[in-house]
């Protein structure tokens, strides 16, 4: 359970637990000195990560001085696993990246008995003010005696402070649960004294005791309430969910249950172009596009797809092979599908097609056990006509799809309004002309926003790529958002590229180009992109600034065997002129879920950057899928930052994107499915 930092512990003291893998948790904790504002993930199963944003004295206590807002990040690891009379042991790190506020590093060790949760722990710095022993491990090195209290900028590791100081405190606790309640009671000592919101006139010699109560009413929802320090009430609202539940396939969107009758009896010898064209038709019905079918050899028929509604690029191929059991000629014996994005060739899945065997009698029940097989993508036979076995749909071009949302927008960690945000709606589409070539474009329109109360300015001393952010949310909230031109296709079996060229994001515009060399079946992609841009007007209309500059960089991908991890190096040039590289990682699901982090390294000095430090932020992405009744591969994409700077900046959406955008196709995301395409 999560405590009112955020991580799991008790009331304010961590404790040793873990929350289940691939957790995501939000938490709010309001109490009368600090609000906390947190966002945790359980990035391994014994990994637990959280972000911090902190609020001092939210409601203006009489004669308090303390005027802070602040961020920080925290990491706690389990170094050992509870026995049966082991208890648990973790060691974490409360203000790895902040401005040492909070900073503090502890280890605890928790045990059940019973219905009690036991917890014991020794802290550093924050958690030693109520200090107990001298630090032991000041006798391995004197440098553990020291501990720098004053209070950085951020963006910086303080190593030389980590587990360090004079003492060291004792905290502890314990959760009783009451089953038959659905609550907890919960008691603990916490070593810290609160010093510094004491002497701001925050707190007035806070007790180390306190005292909550927990409770679930709804599932996957926590409230807790307490009475802290001996002095204050506070209360805790959480929730999680976890981000690697795969979902239930669901049926064909705009297919009704009475057209489904190929689920369960074949449509064998339909002859001519009729199965084809039935096929088509079933398949656009289906949420897919069959752009091409040919034969490879007498019985192996060879489909080329685009998945349109799919977040499960397994579900596509599924309902595909469904279809090709009802309505291919009946001397088909093998089913090779190849999905398509636009015109890059993403993957191919062999299949025999045992339903059919099995109602002509030819092979026994074991059959069924045989699941789709993953392949490379073939080669054409290069068959020039219908008589030869080659079936072309005659898509018409252009294709126009219009597509209309409503969005928030949310302008975060201003020191003078921790939250702005704007409501508008976007009017989007997307033109396929043919031949690779397409045409996107948006325009947002501003219904309600809150950015006209921003009245902090850029310090910046570099270029100001993107700290000139607020003006273009208050002096733009309606404007293009993006009209562009764009090429796709493949250079070889392996290597895609995209070009493009107009109005790219809301501050730029340009041209530039990506390639992409993808090997199938490996675990590994290099990628290089080359981008000319220069900085539009704050308006968001057709004018442009002066600045103009050159970007580029050359990346390599790496699917990981471990986790679920992907791992991304981006080394190049940044839109402020600097030099440097980016290093991704992100957990990433089949289910369209990813939750990751990134952080720049430049050649601009940590003084010349400015607050913060260097550039780092938390990637979140998340499916409409997974909340909806319906077969969609839509999905919100943020990126959240502690600070919007200018060092390390890239462009939004552009240059390093196909690996994104192909991603749900490499082979780790179809072999783990083969299950789930068998029809």
């Amino acid at each position: 359970a999560a405590s009112d930092f955020g991580v799991d512990g008790l009331v304010n003291v961590p404790d040793a637990r873990m929350a289940p893998d691939a957790t995501l948790r939000t938490s709010y904790a309001r109490q009368s000195v600090v609000d906390i504002f947190a966002l945790g993930y359980q990035a391994t199963p014994w990994l637990q990560t959280t972000f911090r944003y902190s609020i001092f004295d939210p409601r203006d206590a009489p004669g308090s001085r303390d005027e802070l807002n602040d961020r920080s990040f925290e990491l706690k690891a389990r170094l050992l696993r509870e026995g049966d009379v082991v208890p648990q042991v973790a060691v974490g790190i409360r203000d790895l990246l902040g401005t040492g506020v909070w900073g503090a590093e502890y280890v605890v060790a928790s045990k059940r008995v019973g219905p009690l949760d036991l917890s014991l722990g020794l802290g550093w710095g924050r958690l030693a003010e109520r200090g107990v022993a001298d630090n032991p491990l000041a006798r391995i090195d004197e440098r553990f005696e020291e501990r720098d209290a004053e209070v950085g900028r951020g963006g910086e590791f303080s190593f030389s402070n980590f587990f360090s100081g004079e003492e060291v405190g004792a905290f502890g606790g314990v959760r009783w649960t009451l089953p038959r309640l659905g609550a907890s009671l919960l008691a603990e000592y916490d070593s810290d004294a609160l010093r510094r919101e004491e002497a701001l006139g925050s707190i007035d010699d806070p007790s180390p005791w306190s005292f909550g109560l927990e409770f679930e009413p709804a599932r996957d929802v926590e409230v807790g309430l307490s009475w802290q320090h001996g002095e204050e009430l506070g209360l805790r609202v959480s929730a999680q969910l976890r981000t690697d539940r795969d979902a239930a396939p669901k049926a064909p969107n705009g297919f009704r249950r009475a057209d489904r009758s190929e689920d369960r009896a074949p449509r064998i010898g339909l002859r001519g172009r009729d199965w084809y064209l039935r096929m088509v038709s079933a398949a656009e019905a289906s949420g897919l596009l069959v752009h091409r079918g040919e034969f490879l050899d007498p019985t192996t028929l060879h489909l080329v797809y685009a998945n349109r509604d799919y977040q499960y690029e397994a579900d596509a191929v599924r309902r595909l092979l469904v279809l090709a059991e009802a309505y291919a000629p009946k001397e088909t014996r093998v089913v090779v599908v190849t999905g398509s994005d636009g015109p890059h060739r993403t993957h191919a899945v062999r299949h025999e097609l045992v339903r059919r065997a099995r109602w002509a009698g030819e092979l026994g029940p074991e059959a069924l056990e045989r699941s789709p097989l993953p392949v490379p993508v073939p080669r054409s036979r290069g068959a020039a006509s219908a008589a030869d076995g080659l079936h072309v749909t005659p898509y018409r071009y252009p294709n126009v799809a219009l597509f209309t949302d409503l969005g928030l927008r949310a302008y975060i960690f201003d020191p003078d309004h921790p939250l702005l945000y704007q409501l508008f709606a976007r009017f989007t589409a997307e033109a396929d002309l043919g031949r690779g070539f397409g045409v996107t474009a948006s325009w947002m329109q501003n219904l309600y926003d809150q950015f006209d109360r921003i009245e902090r300015g850029s310090d910046s001393v570099l270029p100001r790529v993107r700290s000139d952010l607020p003006r273009y949310l208050k002096e733009g909230p309606t404007g293009v958002d993006r009209l562009a031109l764009t090429h796709d296709g493949m250079l070889a079996r392996d290597l895609h590229y995209r070009a493009f060229a107009g109005i790219l994001e809301e501050m730029y515009a340009g041209a530039g180009a990506e390639l992409l060399y993808r090997p199938w079946g490996r675990s590994v992609a290099l990628g290089a992109n080359l981008v000319a841009v220069r900085q539009r007007d704050f308006d968001r209309s057709f004018g442009l600034r002066d600045y103009e500059t050159v970007i580029g960089h050359l990346s390599a991908y790496w699917a990981t065997p471990w986790q679920d991890f992907d791992v991304a190096v981006h080394a190049g040039r940044y839109l402020a002129g600097d030099w440097g590289a980016t290093l991704e990682v992100q957990r990433r699901f089949a289910n369209g879920w990813s939750v990751g982090a990134f952080a720049t390294l430049t050649d601009v000095p940590f003084d010349e950057f400015g607050e913060g430090s260097f550039d780092k932020g938390l990637v979140l992405r998340i499916p409409f899928n997974s909340f909806t009744q319906r077969n969609t591969r839509g999905a919100y994409r943020t990126v959240i930052r502690s600070i919007q700077r200018d060092g390390g900046q890239r462009l939004a959406g552009w240059g390093t994107e196909l690996w994104e955008r192909l991603r749900g196709t490499h082979r780790d995301q179809l072999v783990p499915y083969r299950a789930r395409m068998r029809p």
